[in-house]
This record gives structure tokens, C-alpha cells and sequence, in this order.
């Protein structure tokens, strides 16, 4: 242990000071397993990252980013990253920064605390991507949180993890772990709202029209803001054209018009990487790859590394069946010249 310096001493002092204890118990109420290991023998630390979410929280955010800053040269054990990786994620999320809060969430979650909130914004962020591995990872990680005990809204929150999964788990072709997933949730609060969403998409791909219908019936007058865009997927399914879950044709000449477009194009990209313009060189490869495949019907998400070949550009098939395929066709015909400088990676 080290030996307390002057700061630790008046730390020491603030942190037996009434508005402190205040403040602190505050953040314990709403943040407690995250943070209660946290800078345990680090006084001036935790009080600085109590007066950062109390900053946060206040809507003071030069303030809170001053605070979160000065904790980055005291990071030791893995609770005060934890602590700190949540920290700068939830003052992301008060900023309106969600991919960023993402990240950050996600590397608190990396190091295995046991608060739930983290794991289930960084998994609702994941579901709503299309992310499904990493929602799935989150929500998975989440349940164990609440304990044998949870109170009602804990339980309303546990309950929607686990329909979250199950949605999570139906993308990704594993119909019956959704099954599991939602008979927890149904144990939980047999009346959730949103539950009807992934029962309805399962009995959709099972073929069972009427407990199909049945459960869009309990969507629309539960969650009815939720209702169009899944009787739409259901609709879909039931005619085997749900790009998630079945094939869809390819036109060859499609395919030749992108690497037509990437071939004439490569010396302009090029340049913009080098001048680390990655978002203008994503955006083009995503848009032309919406023109090559109009079944995603909005611009997929890539992905840009580099390696010792070359840049390397990661396809996302997020699970869905003929976007797979699509891009195993695309991979397949990109022109020799181009595989010796590009690598495109097909990944979910």
C-alpha cells in the first residue's frame, strides 16, 4: 500500500464530508456493484469519479470530462477500470455519443463486473446494429447480475433480457435456445410486452399461422409501435423472401458492375485513405454494394483494417442468409489484380 500523500489526506477528509456521503450513496443506489471496489484504497480517486457523475448526471459535461480525465493516470485493478470504462460510457450516453458509449460500455463489460445496466445497454445497442454475437455476449452476461431475488423492476428488466436473447438468438438461426430464452421470460412477467415480437417471428419460420396471428394480435395491442415492421418480417417469411432467413436471387451482372465501379475507382480511394478519409471510402463500398444487392435496403455495414497485404474490408453479413451468400458470390469474383492489394473479409 502506499504511503497516503497531502492529497489522499484531504481526500481522506472529503470523503467523511456530508455532501460527499450524500453524492456517494446516490451513485451506490443507482451504480453500486460497479463501483463499490472501485479505487477502494485511492481516496482522491473516488472522490473525483464521485464528483464526475455527479457532473454527469447534472448535465455538466466540461466539467465531468475534466474529473473522468484526471482518473486515467490511477487506473489499477480491474475495478477501477470497470468503475472508469462505465464512468466515461454513461457521460457518452448523456452526450447523445451512443456508438461511443457502446465501445466504452463494452470494455467495462471485458473486464466481468457483475452491474447489470452496462450489459444491457451495450446489448440493446448490439440488437439494434444488428451486432447479434455481441448482444448476445451482453444479455448472457446480464442475467447473471440479478441474483435469486430481484425486485418488480428488476424482474420487468430481466424479463426483457431475456426476450432480447431470444430475438438475438432467432437471427442467428438457433430457434431453439430462443424457446428457453423466452419460457424464462414468460416465468418472469407473463404479460411482457414486447415478448410477442420474437414469438410471432419464431411460429412465422415454424409455419404456424394461427399462434402466428395470434401473437401480432397481443403485439399490436401491447406494443403496437412494434407492430408493422414485425408483421412485415412474418409476412416475408411465410413467402420464403425474408433476406435473414432465405436466399435471394443475384443478378451476375450486378455483381461484375461492382468490381467494374471498384476497379475504376481504386486509385481514388486510395488517396482518400491516405489522407484518412475512411468515412467517404465506407460510405462509397456500402452504397455500391446496396446497388449491387437492393434486397438489404439500406446501406450495409463494413469495416475497414489493414494488414501487411493491404487494407482489408469487412463485409457484415449479420446472420442473414442471403446476405451471405451474396457476398460469398462477390468474394468469389473479385478480379485477381485486386485480391493482391485488398482482402475483403466476410464476418457476422
Amino acid at each position: 500500500m502506499k504511503k497516503p500523500s497531502i492529497a489522499d489526506k484531504k481526500a481522506q477528509k472529503a470523503l467523511n464530508d456530508p455532501q460527499f456521503q450524500k453524492n456517494w450513496a446516490s451513485h451506490m443506489k443507482s451504480f453500486g456493484p460497479i463501483l463499490k471496489d472501485a479505487f477502494a484504497e485511492d481516496p482522491a480517486s473516488r472522490v473525483a469519479l464521485c464528483a464526475a457523475l455527479t457532473h454527469i448526471t447534472a448535465k455538466k459535461q466540461p466539467q465531468a470530462l475534466l474529473k473522468l480525465n484526471s482518473l486515467q493516470k490511477s487506473l489499477v485493478t480491474d475495478a477501477d477500470k470497470a468503475a472508469f470504462f462505465f464512468a466515461m460510457g454513461l457521460f457518452c450516453e448523456y452526450a447523445g455519443k451512443f456508438d461511443e458509449m457502446a465501445a466504452l460500455y463494452n470494455q467495462a463489460n471485458d473486464l466481468h463486473h457483475r452491474f447489470y445496466l452496462p450489459y444491457l445497454k451495450a446489448g440493446k445497442y448490439a440488437l439494434d446494429t444488428r451486432d447479434y454475437g455481441t448482444a448476445e455476449k451482453n444479455y448472457r452476461a446480464a442475467i447473471p447480475c440479478f441474483g435469486i431475488a430481484p425486485t418488480d423492476k428488476e424482474k420487468q428488466l430481466l424479463a426483457s433480457a431475456h426476450t432480447n436473447l431470444a430475438s438475438c438468438l432467432i437471427m442467428m438461426h438457433r430457434p431453439q435456445e430462443a424457446d428457453s430464452a423466452l419460457e424464462a421470460a414468460r416465468k418472469l412477467m407473463p404479460l411482457f410486452p414486447g415478448r410477442s415480437a420474437p414469438e410471432a417471428i419464431l411460429h412465422a419460420l415454424r409455419g404456424e399461422t394461427a399462434p402466428m396471428m395470434s401473437a401480432l394480435d397481443a403485439l399490436k395491442t401491447m406494443a403496437p409501435f412494434a407492430y408493422d415492421a414485425i408483421k412485415k418480417s412474418c409476412d416475408r417469411i411465410l413467402a420464403g423472401i425474408e433476406p435473414q432467413f432465405f436466399s435471394v436471387p443475384v443478378r451476375d451482372e450486378n455483381i461484375t458492375a461492382f468490381w467494374n465501379w471498384f476497379s475504376g475507382s481504386e486509385a481514388d480511394l486510395l488517396s482518400k485513405l491516405e489522407k484518412q478519409d475512411y468515412t467517404a471510402v465506407m460510405t462509397s463500398v456500402g452504397e455500391h454494394l446496396l446497388e449491387a444487392f437492393p434486397f438489404l435496403e439500406q446501406r450495409p455495414t463494413t469495416a475497414l483494417g489493414k494488414n501487411d497485404r493491404g487494407y482489408v474490408i469487412q463485409l457484415k453479413d449479420m446472420y442473414a442468409v442471403a446476405v451471405g451468400e451474396a457476398y460469398s458470390r462477390l468474394v468469389d469474383a473479385c478480379p485477381e489484380d485486386i485480391k493482391s492489394r485488398w482482402l475483403f473479409d466476410i464476418v457476422h
